[in-house]
């Protein structure tokens, strides 16, 4: 498996060239790791949270969320290009950053997480239809322009 578990530094190192990596695979991994008898030894790596709600199923949840403890960090190998954690919500980490920058110039990882939801305050200036229009945007993601 391409992670491994740095105790010392508190990093989950993704340690191949993978560009992306599954969040129920790297939850797995984790609570695997959590249950030896190093990882019994230590703080635990992430705070269970459950899993979200498909918005295009309702009733099926789907989506795993992994909250990592504040010492925590997931740091994709150096020089892995363009990468991305998907399949859920990932929070929590030093800073609330739970993304370690490899130090490699041209790395970057993305974070495809599903919206939470959202609300819209009333007042906001927009007609009732552009309420809608901007309401079905950030609930399927797809862009629409405001008429």
């Amino acid at each position: 498996m391409p992670i491994a578990i740095d105790w010392d530094n508190s990093i989950i190192n993704i340690t191949s060239a993978t560009i992306s990596m599954d969040m129920q695979t790297l939850h797995d991994f984790i609570e695997d790791e959590m249950a030896t008898p190093q990882g019994l030894s230590h703080a635990d790596i992430i705070v269970p949270q459950g899993k979200i709600e498909d918005p295009s199923n309702p009733g099926v949840y789907s989506q795993i969320i992994i909250q990592l403890s504040s010492a925590w960090q997931i740091q994709f190998w150096q020089g892995s290009g363009y990468t991305r954690i998907y399949g859920g919500k990932l929070v929590g980490g030093v800073s609330n950053q739970p993304l370690k920058a490899t130090g490699y110039a041209g790395d970057i990882t993305v974070l495809e997480s599903p919206v939470d939801g959202v609300t819209v305050a009333t007042g906001s200036g927009l007609s009732v239809a552009q309420d809608e229009q901007l309401m079905q945007t950030l609930t399927t993601g797809k862009f629409i322009a405001l008429k």
